[in-house]
């Protein structure tokens, strides 16, 4: 008998074809597998239960979302061979860059092996993907390894079924290329010597050095224009983490999983103030690629941050990076894409993303509803991320930044169009934010406008497939409301068609300037009223905004509490009043409240340390939320928005309402700020449909 069996799903870059052909000899079946594209096509000619057997095996193996069988005439073959691919239009899950594998790094270390030291060593199971395809179907010709010649013995490597690396696209060794500029050696004594070393790697170029040399740190902050936002640490081992951080079993195994990201560590051991600007957490990582693997093995814990400046996309061009003035570990290996570093946390025992990229991106989300047509979702102009829907799911890109700044917004148009030709996407209908000025939703015409902030609570109802009435809360600094307002604060109904805006924190006129956003006392004179220029301007209104931001209600509270005055980078006065929240012995009692000019001049006389007084006002949000749970009756209660990265705010408000009977979903595969927009405009767009 013989079939056709077209598999989709995470077919390609992972070893499936070589997989397939191991399998069916072991079963003898005979036939061929090749890649269509997106998907992968077998024909195979054997018994019924031979057929079962082999499917049943691959699926054991894969990430298949699923697969088509049909009947053949019977066709006979000598063997089972692996096809040259052929191309169609079918929607491809494409495969994020993997880690080194433990087997690959083995190798690394062994003298006694040809990769021994090798800087590109990889096989099916590991390696750069994203970054380096060109265009399907994923093969070395379709990828930046089609410069460089296989030799002999990589060659017969590759065409050799039960061989690791049968057919691994990225395969090479130390008689082929790619090859580095400088030896792993040179790189190593210069870091060992005490200064900043330019390190290509998969997804662009990172600045490093010795986590132990605050002069060459602080060059790091000079190049990249970053005055005090504290740097993530890569260490060699979990071991060597755990000498400066607190480590859980979870925070352990997101660490060494193949997408190895960033994860924010609690400390227990300081850094010099120029790594980590004395915050409570260090962003901890590990090595995912050779070259990394080798440095940290001879000088760890490194400092290692994206070369570019604040703000600006990745740098992928030699030439830029010779401009910094640094020495630099370079490769002949075309990077196709700009990737950063992922950057997780666990809450709660929650996965919570703050900057979904490299390991992840472009994975897809299964939103358990599906789009008419291939649908662009363009997000926000802040930690901008769009998606494509098409069928159940929602294809997201990396993290690129602010699209205010030109660079970002070009690399931001560029990856859509490169976006879309790999995964052969039409757009047929463009979804934005309803915030007439933001620079993604002027880029198409005739866009579907999705409300800030339901976007947001929607992201987490799309995430968990959740059916039936939800309350959603979305904190945040700042959102185009329906009314023309600034939103932040909102709770918002839905019953499973629509959303019903029910309450938010009393709205206060402040200035229609980003200033309001990094200056604290500003904010805090809004609520007050002890400013004259402020005044005159709400009492004329001129140049003024209705504003129910609880971003801006945290950075007043810091402001007032003499903790921080001015976010020098984003966040920051929230980041501090939680720090000082967290250090408090005691909370003191802030009453529960939806006026912030009530709230502030409650902790203006609060008889209390300023510490204890923090944590008392992250115990009132919570109080806050638990109240309007039980006020609504809604038993599906959803978190979202940039202010639920706060953990003290985060788990208390969780551990509240589960307490009381409710469930609570917060975003567990996106972020919960603005990286989630455009997830949640895909869901609400194709509800609309």
């Amino acid at each position: 008998m013989t079939y056709r069996l077209t598999f989709t799903g995470i077919v390609q870059g992972i070893g499936f074809r070589p997989a397939a052909q191991r399998i069916a000899s072991k079963l003898k079946i005979t036939g061929y597998v090749k890649n269509t594209g997106g998907n992968t096509e077998v024909i195979i000619t054997g018994s019924e239960q031979a057929l079962d057997s082999f499917v049943r095996r691959l699926i054991a193996l894969f990430e298949i979302k699923g697969f088509d069988c049909e009947k053949l005439d019977e066709i006979h073959y000598d063997t089972f061979t692996i096809e040259h691919s052929s191309r169609d239009r079918k929607t491809p899950f494409l495969t994020p860059d993997i880690a080194t594998c433990a087997d690959c790094e083995k190798e690394l270390k062994d003298k006694r092996n040809r990769r021994y030291a090798h800087p590109f060593i990889s096989c099916v199971n590991c390696g750069p993907r994203y970054t380096i395809i060109k265009s399907l179907p994923y093969d070395r010709e379709n990828t930046a390894m089609s410069d460089f010649d296989m030799c002999e013995k990589c060659k017969e490597e590759y065409i050799s079924p039960e061989n690791r690396r049968c057919h691994a696209q990225t395969i090479a060794c130390n008689d082929c290329p790619p090859s580095t500029n400088i030896s792993i050696d040179t790189a190593v004594n210069i870091l060992k010597s005490g200064e900043v070393l330019a390190i290509k790697d998969i997804g662009g170029y990172h600045l490093a050095c010795r986590a132990d040399c605050p002069e060459s740190v602080n060059k790091i902050r000079e190049i990249k224009g970053r005055e005090t936002k504290p740097f993530a640490v890569m260490f060699h081992s979990t071991e060597q983490i755990k000498e400066y951080c607190k480590l859980n079993r979870q925070e352990e195994e997101l660490l060494i999983s193949p997408a190895r990201p960033i994860v924010l560590l609690e400390k227990i051991k300081d850094f010099d103030l120029s790594v980590d600007s004395g915050s409570d957490y260090t962003g901890a990582f590990l090595p995912c690629n050779p070259i990394q693997i080798m440095l940290l093995e001879e000088c760890s814990p490194l400092v290692m941050t994206s070369a570019n400046r604040s703000g600006e996309p990745i740098i992928t061009d030699d030439g830029k990076i010779q401009k910094l003035g640094v020495k630099c570990l370079s490769h002949n290996r075309e990077i196709l894409t700009p990737l950063d570093d992922s950057v997780l946390k666990i809450t709660c025992g929650r996965t919570q993303f703050i900057r979904r990229a490299r390991g992840y991106t472009p994975l897809a989300i299964d939103i358990g509803i599906k789009a008419k047509a291939d649908t662009l979702c363009l997000g926000g102009d802040l930690k901008a991320v769009f998606g494509f829907h098409r069928d159940h799911y929602v294809f997201l890109s990396q993290y690129f930044g602010d699209l205010e700044n030109s660079l970002v917004m070009q690399a931001y148009k560029a990856n859509i169009k490169r976006f879309a030709r790999l995964h052969s996407f039409t757009i047929e209908k463009t979804v934005c934010d309803s915030h007439p000025q933001y620079y993604s939703s002027n880029l198409y015409k005739n866009n579907i406008k999705v409300q800030h902030h339901k976007a947001h609570i929607a992201s987490v109802i799309a995430e968990h497939h959740l059916k039936g009435k939800v309350l959603g809360f979305a904190f945040d600094g700042t959102g185009f409301g329906d009314d023309g307002a600034v939103w932040g604060s909102e709770v918002i109904r839905f019953d499973g068609k629509n959303f019903c805006r029910l309450n938010h924190l009393d709205y206060v006129k402040m200035p229609a300037s980003d200033e309001i956003s990094k200056n604290a006392d500003l904010a805090l004179a809004c609520y007050t009223g002890t400013n004259n220029i402020i005044n005159a301007a709400v009492r004329h209104t001129v140049n003024t905004v209705e504003s129910s931001s609880m971003g801006r209600l945290f950075d007043a509270v810091c402001s007032v509490l003499d903790i921080c005055h001015y976010n020098r980078y984003e966040g920051e006065c929230a980041v501090k009043l939680e720090s000082a929240a967290k250090h408090a012995k005691k909370p003191h009692y802030i009453t529960p409240s939806w006026s912030p000019c009530s709230i502030i001049e409650e902790i203006k006389t609060a008889p209390a340390a300023k510490e204890e007084i923090a944590l008392g006002f992250h115990l009132m949000l919570s109080e806050l939320i638990l109240q309007s749970a039980k006020e609504y009756g809604i038993s599906q209660i959803v978190l979202c928005g940039g202010v639920f990265n706060n953990r003290i705010v985060t788990e208390n408000t969780i551990n509240k309402l589960e307490e009381n009977g409710f469930s609570v979903y917060i975003n567990e595969k996106v972020p919960c700020g603005d990286g989630s927009l455009a997830l949640g405009q895909a869901y609400i767009s194709a509800l609309e449909e």
